[in-house]
């Protein structure tokens, strides 16, 4: 259709003088050229403060400025991996379980570390008062190859008791793993926060922190090398979503703003929440790296776990070229 048969049309359509139609059609913000934003999916273990930076990163909008749309998925680490190997999820949170397979030969790497240590607190029923009253009861964890895994049965070795005589359930992800502990399913489990500060606040025994036996990188950000290889800039997007967010959450201006935030997510009280976030703090990374020898110590704990004989350097776990340029 022509311009000329255009304004005919609409002379004869309308009494409405032509030049408010052109005029009208010159003042509307042309957006067929814009791009629509990149839709990644992201697994993560279970709604903790843990990963609290990507669903804030997505409500507060640093990922949409990169031009980032997340869906956020929780399910089982192992499973989460496989699916990641496979080609079905874009990224994983679970630092603990990719490992574990890429030990094993699974082509994916660390790219970002939102912890460099763990946050678990070993939590049991208000009746356990000690860690030697756990003998022969059942401990629920994520996975038992996972960090949460790893790091119950280090705090269990670490305190002279054979990890063998306790039975491990598999909670999956981590609300149900303190769905268990309140049920009595379990006489303890590992929870991070806010779920730890939650359950001691109801009573409930708070008997080791994760960090104490167990230096595991738990929460960061895992991608496959195809998506390294083929897909850089969307990792690059992910990746500056990240700093953005992380930097917000640790600027002391915004603390009133994060309790609020996590009292709103969780449905705690505010004072759980600011205790909860003052451990979470403690535990980020500064900049989305983790220091060599601290990885080098990781290393050796999965290879006496799972019984790998190969050795691995930290270039073999991950890929922080991208991060790298970003700083």
């Amino acid at each position: 259709m022509s311009f000329a048969y255009l304004t005919t049309f609409l002379q004869r359509a309308t009494a409405v003088p032509v030049f408010i139609y052109i005029m009208f059609i010159f003042s509307v913000p042309i957006v067929w050229g814009a791009s629509s934003p990149t839709k990644i999916t992201i697994h993560i273990p279970g709604k903790t403060l843990a990963v609290m930076v990507f669903y804030f990163g997505k409500d507060k909008g640093f990922f949409s400025q990169e031009g980032i749309e997340p869906q956020l998925v929780a399910m089982a680490p192992p499973t989460a991996i496989v699916a990641l190997v496979a080609g079905e999820l874009d990224f994983s949170t679970t630092l603990g379980a990719a490992t574990s397979d890429m030990m094993r030969g699974s082509a994916i790497k660390r790219v970002f570390y939102i912890q460099h240590e763990p946050t678990f607190a070993l939590t049991a029923q208000p009746e356990i008062k000690s860690i030697r009253e756990l003998m022969d009861k059942i401990i629920g964890v994520n996975a038992p190859t996972d960090a949460m895994g790893m790091s119950a049965k280090l705090i269990l070795k670490g305190n002279g008791i054979d990890p063998t005589r306790l039975t491990f359930l598999s909670t999956q992800v981590t609300e149900n793993a303190y769905k268990a502990l309140l049920s009595k399913r379990v006489a303890a489990t590992l929870l991070p926060p806010p779920y730890a500060e939650e359950a001691e606040a109801k009573g409930y025994s708070r008997l080791a922190e994760a960090k104490d036996h167990a230096p595991l990188s738990t929460i960061g950000l895992v991608t496959s090398v195809h998506a390294l290889e083929k897909k850089t800039a969307t990792v690059q997007a992910v990746i500056r979503s990240l700093l953005k967010t992380m930097a917000y959450l640790r600027n002391p201006e915004n603390r009133r703003e994060m309790i609020q935030y996590i009292t709103g997510s969780f449905k705690i009280d505010a004072s759980v929440a600011d205790k909860a976030f003052a451990s979470m703090l403690t535990t980020y990374s500064a900049n989305g790296t983790k220091p060599r020898p601290a990885i080098e110590k990781e290393i050796e704990i999965y290879r006496e776990t799972l019984q790998v004989a190969k050795a691995f350097r930290p270039e073999d776990l991950e890929d922080m070229s991208i991060l790298k340029k970003l700083q």
